[in-house]
């Protein structure tokens, strides 16, 4: 832009010369009278232009120009260099390849307007140097980071004029499918090809927890491509276990399935999804999927089972059903077959015992399973009792057997199926001495003193002085001694055999779940009784509660507990496992031995030594991963001889990238990209944005300076005007 100024100039420089103006022409105007016409007009010529280059010459007048330059914007071109581009009959790659080569010139030609530079993804993004060549061997990147990328280039070239996108948009970091908010445009080129023949495992979608024993959905999302529509099975596995297996019926697109299963065990579980490969499909990598999900209590479903009205089953049920985290199930035998009846059967008012939808139908939606006082024979057959075993063997259930004159021996379970599960050995007694009769103190074992099923107080000492004054229990069944893997915590050391006293409370663990015997039907004793005497009525709450949690694997009663790791893990990554473990009064345990087991899906192991870093908290060394699939850890704590505790953990890893997992082209994706950062997609051949690009930096002038010339040299112009001057003054004494 040009134009004229006055480098002397101000407001009152202009008022004065304007007025020294008109005071020269009045001058000249008043001075010249008498003098001929023509003299006069020369005269006040003269003086008017004399005064006029004087005022020229005090005002300095210029002629501007300003120095402008097109303001250069960042323009990015984005590449998409993840493996994915690069797999398929006619992979995106080449395309992307062959847009770069044609629109090379096109780039080029914008140079003038924009600072033209090229990007491949990463967080932050790297940039390209103008003379790298970028060949179909640079598509090897095993993670897609798109949002981060575009956010990042973004970020580091303020001004930016817009990007153009060269991908597949298959985005596998970034946990939301969205495209990012962005607020410059973005141009996504429709890249050609891409075609493949695939079926995959799109996403899986899982509950936030799961209840135990309770259906459980997963939502699979399963994608086909290329191939002809058709039914294929996926199934799910815990481990090398199937759990369940459904027929999927598939089409071109993206397929919505579910698995309901019924998790068995609390804790952080870990399962795989597996898809039958499709004849024909591209890649078989993709048809698996890991997920972990923690599994917990909703309600601890409790099936009570009493074969007479004792005081004993009254106080239980009382203590569950005032439990709202117990949901019990109570059938009492009130009239057994041997019973005579002065009516029909049709008049009696009390129900069959159901039998058969107990131990058949029904018995997996427990938790637990109590016989107190029960007799089985009259009731049900000895294959019911295979049943029992095998929800405690298989399905991690909890068994409990409370004393009386219809349990244990007395209830005919020796030599059944039942014992290979009890923790106590029923044989070996004399004639009439299945049930001792008498009152009696029991004692707590070395085990039962350090089991939290009796810390009834933090502090050890009071806790001892709470055992030492309960009341005496009365009658005991007999037991020889602990059968393999029962743990005897109490005993009566009145009643002796050729093993030392006899076993009064035991537990065991089988299998995937734990049982528990209480040889006697006197432990009501603690509740009411102990309580009319002063004593603490919640002595008896705490033993059932603590009980039932231990029947049930509470995680909060283990002593050694193993933390979940906190991030997902996949091949090649580094494994880093601690604990946390406790001593027998429930305080951190120092100078513990903590070892374990690391379990591969293909049978690999390794060794766990753990190092205390602290008071109870412990640390394996690191484990490289160098295999996908569902990982098991076994571990246990020890002090001195004593075992604290075992724990176990599963958790999945994934493949090394998340990159087979999604192949081709995603145009909705690319479509929502444009839109919501206000650009659009271009066609592979299309030139109307570089056109576009141009007459928009043409508009993008900068002002960076001013150039000013002074036409006339300002002594000059003084000399003329005094020159005027001069001669004014000269012609009027020549006139005169």
């Amino acid at each position: 832009m040009a134009g004229w100024e006055f480098l002397g100039a101000s407001f009152t420089g202009v008022a004065l010369a304007f007025a020294a103006l008109g005071l020269a022409v009045f001058s000249g105007f008043t001075s010249s009278r008498g003098f001929p016409p023509g003299q006069r007009v020369l005269l006040i010529a003269i003086r008017s232009l004399a005064v006029l280059l004087a005022v020229i010459a005090v005002m300095r007048p210029a002629r501007h120009t300003d120095l402008t330059r097109i303001k250069r914007a960042p323009l990015a071109v984005v590449i998409d260099d993840s493996a994915s581009m690069g797999l398929g009959q006619n992979p995106l790659s080449a395309s992307a390849l062959d847009w770069l080569g044609k629109n090379e010139s096109g780039l080029s030609e914008l140079e003038p307007w924009y600072a033209v530079e090229r990007f491949t993804l990463g967080d932050p993004p790297p940039a390209l140097p103008k003379e790298a060549k970028f060949g179909p061997e640079g598509f090897a990147k095993q993670e897609s980071p798109l949002s981060a990328t575009l956010l990042g280039v973004a970020r580091s070239r303020p001004g930016i004029a817009g990007i153009i996108l060269l991908t597949d948009g298959r985005e596998n970091r970034a946990r939301d499918t969205e495209p990012p908010d962005i607020s410059i445009p973005v141009y996504p080129v429709g890249l050609s090809g891409g075609d493949v023949r695939d079926v995959w495992i799109e996403g899986v979608d899982t509950p936030p927890v799961a209840f135990i024993r309770t259906p459980a959905e997963v939502r699979v999302r399963i994608g086909l491509s290329g191939l002809k529509p058709g039914k294929t099975s996926l199934s799910l596995y815990e481990g090398s276990t199937l759990l369940e297996s459904t027929q999927v019926e598939l089409k071109e697109g993206i397929n919505e399935a579910k698995v309901v299963f019924g998790p068995k065990r609390t804790g952080r579980k870990a399962y795989r999804l597996e898809l039958s490969p499709v004849p024909g499909e591209d890649s078989a990598e993709n048809n698996s999927a890991q997920f972990s999900v923690g599994v917990i209590r909703d309600k601890t479903r409790v099936l009570l089972v009493a074969g007479t009205p004792t005081w004993d089953v009254k106080f239980l049920r009382d203590r569950f059903n005032a439990d709202p985290s117990v949901d019990l199930i109570t059938f009492l035998i009130l009239r057994t077959p041997r019973d005579l009846s002065m009516v029909p059967e049709s008049e009696l008012s009390l129900i069959p015992f159901p039998t058969q939808e107990l131990f058949e139908k029904e018995l997996h939606t427990f938790d637990a399973v109590i016989y107190a006082n029960f007799d089985y024979g009259p009731y049900a057959p000895p294959q019911y009792l295979e049943n029992i075993v095998k929800f405690v063997r298989e399905d991690g259930g909890g068994f409990a057997m409370l004393g009386g004159d219809r349990s244990f021996g007395l209830g005919g379970y020796e030599g059944t199926k039942l014992t290979e599960i009890l923790p106590v050995e029923l044989g070996g007694a004399l004639g009439g001495s299945l049930l001792r009769y008498g009152p009696f103190r029991p004692r707590l074992t070395k085990a039962g003193s350090a089991h939290p099923i009796f810390q009834w107080d933090p502090d050890p000492e009071k806790n001892r002085e709470l055992w030492n004054s309960l009341p005496e229990l009365d009658g005991q069944n007999w037991s020889l001694r602990a059968s393999g893997g029962g743990v005897v915590l109490a005993e009566n050391p009145q009643a002796q055999n050729e093993y030392g006293p006899m076993p009064l409370i035991v537990i065991g663990e089988y299998g995937e779940g734990r049982t528990m015997a209480v040889l006697t039907d006197s432990l009501w004793r603690w509740k009411l009784p102990y309580a009319a005497r002063g004593g603490d009525e919640a002595v008896y709450r705490d033993f059932w509660s603590s009980s039932l949690r231990w029947l049930m694997h509470d995680p909060d009663m283990e002593l050694l507990r193993l933390l979940a790791p906190v991030s997902t893990l996949r091949e090649g990554n580094g494994l880093t496992l601690r604990a946390r473990v406790l001593d027998a009064e429930y305080q951190p345990a120092a100078g513990a031995e903590v070892t374990g087991k690391l379990t591969g899906e293909k049978g690999e192991s390794f060794e766990l030594v753990f190092s205390e870093e602290a008071p109870g908290e412990y640390v394996a060394k690191e484990i490289p991963l160098k295999a996908r699939g569902i990982y098991r850890v076994e571990a246990q704590a020890k002090k001195g001889a004593m075992v604290l505790g075992r724990d176990e953990l599963a958790f999945p890893v994934g493949p090394a990238s998340p990159e087979p997992q999604r192949v081709g082209l995603d145009k909705e994706y690319l479509e929502k990209l444009a839109k919501k950062s206000g650009g659009r997609v271009l066609r592979g051949d299309e030139e109307g944005l570089f056109k576009a690009l141009r007459e928009d930096g043409e508009k993008r002038l900068e002002v960076v300076g001013k150039k000013v010339e002074e036409p006339w040299a300002n002594w000059m112009v003084m000399l003329l005007a005094l020159s005027l001057f001069a001669l004014d003054w000269t012609l009027r004494r020549l006139y005169e």
